[in-house]
């Protein structure tokens, strides 16, 4: 996700720096919201934005929102708040433990669906990421879902070029929830090209899932623009 390798970018760089508490905020759009690879508007733009706190101890928190347009309900926001924990073991070496609560903005049925995800990631030379993240009532479907992903970012200058892996699975198979048919788990690959100059983030990214077109998680490319403010 954007917010969490710009998370990790500013974390890295704030923990290197004199003893001091930051406020990072950031409005811009995306040509279209995917999330762990399945759009989430349905091929429309989606306005965002963010606010995050973090200090040189290495604990952070805050909230952002999306616009959305899901299939079959009345949705058009998701909004979250997290909090986490960033500490170097080493100089090369990082662990990153969080916690975020998602929500949906829409008629009242739609508070089933909020949900927690814990997350645990692994990260070396803030290059290679290694996670784990799991919710145990995903969007109140009342099974587990758990991510297992892996990122490289290699960094010049001002550009960035990621490559990303993840398996995504249900941990119990539910003919109700699932990927089509007895199916419990899908790959999801991201390749990004990235720039950060004068507070502007600018991203182009192609997705891709081994699910059906029925999940809107075929091939994407995506661009979007942030602009963040620090305090």
């Amino acid at each position: 996700m954007l917010r969490f390798s710009l998370a990790v970018t500013s974390l890295s760089l704030a923990l290197a720096a004199p003893s001091h508490a930051d406020f990072n905020a950031d409005i811009g759009l995306t040509s279209e919201y995917i999330k762990d690879g399945i759009s989430q508007t349905q091929g429309q733009i989606a306005p965002q934005a963010g606010l995050t706190y973090f200090n040189d101890l290495g604990l952070y928190g805050g909230a952002w929102v999306s616009n959305i347009d899901h299939k079959g309900n009345s949705a058009h926001a998701e909004w979250s708040g997290f909090g986490g924990y960033y500490f170097p073991i080493t100089e090369g070496l990082a662990v990153d433990l969080s916690l975020t609560h998602y929500g949906y903005a829409g008629d009242a049925t739609l508070s089933k669906s909020a949900y927690d995800e814990a997350t645990a990631r692994l990260l070396i030379n803030d290059d290679w990421t290694f996670g784990w993240r799991q919710a145990e009532d995903y969007m109140g479907t009342g099974e587990a879902k758990r991510v297992l992903e892996s990122a490289y970012t290699f960094q010049t200058g001002t550009f960035s070029l990621e490559f990303y892996l993840a398996q995504n699975r249900y941990l119990k198979v539910n003919d109700d929830v699932n990927f089509g048919g007895s199916r419990d788990d899908y790959w999801h690959f991201r390749f990004g090209v990235g720039r950060s100059y004068d507070n502007w983030d600018y991203r182009l990214k192609l997705e891709r899932t081994n699910l059906g077109s029925g999940y809107d998680a075929g091939t994407n490319i995506t661009f979007s623009l942030h602009r963040y403010f620090d305090f």
